[in-house]
């Protein structure tokens, strides 16, 4: 291929930073022509940051001036569905669209249908299984070491679907890519809790029931962990088989054998303090393999096919806590569960004050100036968000 793939980045936030990262990483088969966001202020700080020549304040607007080969999704949650459908009907080769996927299992099909149709290569934002510790602990399992995976133990914070989705979708790489048979889970929300806009739980845990009879266990915001140490993690994945045990970070994994020398630490093929699970080598593999599909190669491990059946296993489990069963795959309800669940008065608050732990993000009434004024002192974006003066 003589000519690069051309890139607009939808959504000027922190997580676009990310992106940039893969895509400066692969600059030789990779060109950022623009970057899309509905703050003037946002897309003038990415251009002059990335020295990207265009920018638009809308995908439409995007659209009616040209079609970029690839188009990067870095915006909320619930925008996700209606934007990877509008860039597919559009023409773009490919998309790289943010986790989760899709508020819904009905969003997320209309996802892979438009994609489908027209085309397009769909790619989700599960970057983490390019982290060398899950390579490494792939490689492990598909070895034998452990015999046969029988349980796998998950522990996330902030959301199911904020962190938990890299869990889920991690220890399915791990492990195989699985079909799902069923998910029995239970909710608490007894707080008006949302992040990023999106309504979610207090805590919630689920039972996954995989087709090669591999059983996951998954809880969230139950337990407190240390992921802020040095080589922890927000996401632990610990699984079990018939002859050993693995305790897996993105940084390098721990055995535990029949051999009586207790856990043994087998490292990761890169040193761990040169792998960052966000950005750097892991989106620029990311990005790398995206090229490769679009080359002619093999699917991509966060393709979207892949994606929907993490996201799957994440509405089932507010769904078997609104219906009080097992939910069987695939699943039938389109809708996002916990809705349903509020709606129906299933989910009666004790708090009904609203709160979003991702509030800050919100960049519709901040003071601009204020903002450039913390970002000339080398702030990070997160940072500023917490520090800015609110309009």
């Amino acid at each position: 291929m003589t000519n690069k793939y051309t890139v607009a980045v939808v959504g000027a936030g922190s997580i676009s930073q990310a992106h940039m990262n893969g895509y400066n990483i692969n600059d030789k088969n990779i060109s950022v022509e623009a970057v899309v966001d509905p703050v003037e202020n946002a897309r003038k700080i990415f251009m002059d940051q990335y020295d990207v020549k265009k920018s638009y304040s809308s995908m439409k607007e995007l659209f009616q001036d040209f079609t970029p080969d690839i188009v990067s999704i870095c915006t909320w949650h619930a925008l996700h569905h209606e934007q990877t459908v509008e860039a597919a009907k559009a023409g773009v080769k490919a998309i790289i669209c943010e986790k989760p996927m899709a508020i819904g299992s009905g969003p997320a099909q209309s996802m892979l249908d438009a994609c489908q149709e027209n085309n397009v290569k769909l790619v989700i934002s599960h970057q983490r299984r390019f982290t060398p510790g899950w390579e490494k602990a792939k490689e492990i399992v598909e070895n034998g070491l452990i015999g046969n995976p029988l349980f796998v133990e998950l522990k996330a914070l902030e959301g199911l679907l904020n962190w938990a989705t890299h869990n889920i979708d991690g220890s399915r790489y791990i492990i195989g890519d699985p079909d799902t048979e069923w998910v029995f889970g239970s909710v608490e929300r007894t707080t008006n809790k949302f992040e990023r806009d999106t309504r979610i739980e207090d805590s919630c845990m689920g039972l996954i029931q995989y087709k090669n009879g591999i059983q996951s266990f998954v809880q969230s915001d139950l337990a407190q962990y240390d992921y802020e140490s040095q080589w922890k993690t927000n996401h632990p994945i610990f699984i079990r088989g018939e002859i050993g045990a693995l305790d897996i970070t993105e940084y390098e994994v721990k055995f535990l054998g029949g051999n009586n020398r207790g856990w043994e630490t087998i490292p990761a093929d890169i040193p761990k303090e040169k792998i960052d699970p966000i950005g750097g080598d892991t989106n620029g593999k990311l990005v790398k393999e995206l090229v490769d599909w679009l080359n002619g190669g093999d699917d991509h491990r966060c393709s979207g096919d892949k994606a929907k059946q993490t996201l799957d296993i994440m509405m089932s489990i507010y769904q078997s806590a609104r219906i009080n069963e097992k939910v069987f795959f695939p699943v039938s309800e389109d809708s996002y569960p916990l809705d349903l669940m509020f709606d129906e008065g299933k989910i009666p608050l004790n708090k009904p004050e609203r709160y979003d732990i991702r509030g800050f993000l919100d960049r519709s009434d901040i003071d601009e100036d204020d903002y450039n004024r913390l970002k000339k002192q080398g702030i990070p974006h997160h940072q500023i968000m917490q520090k800015v003066k609110r309009i």
